[in-house]
């Protein structure tokens, strides 16, 4: 569990107790490439931690898949609705290589939320710097050109390029897969 300790760790200090508290109540899961963990339409009962691999989150809008979000080695994911509402999801993560992912459920996360303080700051500030990310995304579709988008996220998660598949990014981008191969074309870091 070595990554997913280094990814709790990533924005607020977790202690070695807390951390074996929490790891206590995750199960390791081996999921292959293509795996929905959450669907559309479908309450989940899990937020997964991922100890290897790679997920995206999806949403089909008018029958096209549009990724809004990718997550890797110490990342978690989970169906947003599910999490915070007890509700089916409208999104979709897909495991996008054989992957090593741990689950909790739910309910037995906010077990933890209401008994152990540094879980519960650890996922105030996890949730705090997601939607701070997903502000500056939304904020860079607004301002950036399709160039300045794809090289920032270049810049901020350049191995993705080399795991994922370039429609995946370039929906992620908010452009079609031919503008984002032009691009590359015309870039070269």
């Amino acid at each position: 569990m070595k990554n997913i300790i280094k990814g709790i760790r990533r924005h607020y200090y977790v202690s070695e107790p807390s951390i074996e508290q929490l790891s206590e109540h995750l199960n390791a899961n081996y999921f292959s490439k293509n795996h929905l963990l959450t669907r559309a339409g479908v309450k989940d009962h899990s937020v997964y931690f991922i100890e290897q691999g790679c997920t995206r989150t999806f949403f089909l809008i008018d029958g096209k898949e549009v990724t809004n979000w990718f997550s890797e080695e110490g990342d978690i994911t989970f169906s947003s609705n599910s999490l915070y509402h007890a509700a089916a999801g409208n999104d979709y993560v897909e495991v996008l290589e054989d992957s090593l992912i741990y689950s909790i459920s739910i309910d037995k996360l906010n077990s933890l939320y209401s008994t152990n303080l540094e879980i519960a700051n650890w996922s105030r500030v996890l949730h705090q710097e997601v939607l701070l990310k997903m502000q500056n995304l939304r904020i860079d579709r607004l301002s950036l050109s399709a160039k300045d988008r794809y090289e920032k996220f270049f810049s901020e998660s350049a191995t993705l390029f080399n795991r994922v598949n370039l429609g995946h990014i370039a929906s992620y981008l908010g452009m079609t897969q031919q503008h984002l191969s032009s691009l590359r074309a015309d870039i070269r870091f």
